[in-house]
Parts: structure tokens; sequence; C-alpha cells
């Protein structure tokens, strides 16, 4: 191998580890909503702690954080980000099967 390639070939791997550090991975979450932290602007499904953010969708019955309740199911589209779920979208199921979609 020449010099080029090998320098090519560190270049490479160098990008893709440090665009994989600290880079968002998009999951969904489905259940219920167990509990709500208003102050945090959080809720907690499945035993994972969900953050919104001002970019957060709201759909079906939902307009906003506010319009959550414990027991509701949901389906929340999350990137995990330094360790923290953030909301994409969050969608309320009206029951279980829904949420099984």
């Amino acid at each position: 191998m020449s010099m080029t390639t090998n320098t090519t070939r560190a270049l490479l791997v160098s990008a893709a580890l440090a665009l994989g550090a600290g880079a968002a991975h998009a999951e969904d979450v489905k259940g219920r909503i167990q509990s709500i932290d208003l102050a945090a602007k959080a809720f907690v499904v499945n035993a994972e702690t969900i953050y919104v953010t001002d970019k957060t969708d709201y759909e079906n019955d939902y307009k906003r954080f506010e319009d959550l309740r414990q027991g509701h199911y949901v389906e929340v589209d999350v990137d995990r980000k330094d360790g923290r779920l953030y909301a994409d979208d969050i969608e309320y199921k009206a029951n279980a099967r829904e949420n099984k979609q």
C-alpha cells in the first residue's frame, strides 16, 4: 500500500468515528406515561425519561406538553443524545392495540 492509501484510510476512519461520537440515534419508545415532570419538561415511559424541546411535534389529541397525562399510551420518536432521550414527536394512542401499529 502506498502512503496515500494509508493516509486516506486513516482520514476516513477518523471522520467516521467523529461523526458517530455524540450523534443522535433515532428510535421509538411505546408504552404508558408513568410520570410527568412539568418543571423539567420530561416524562417517563418504560422507565425511560424523555425530555421535550421547543422542536417536539405533538400528534392526535396532543397540541403541547401540558396535554400529556399519566397513564396515556404514547408512541414517541426519540433521539438519544449525550445520554438523554429527546422527543422528536409524541403521538397519543387511544389504547394499547393502536400502540402496536
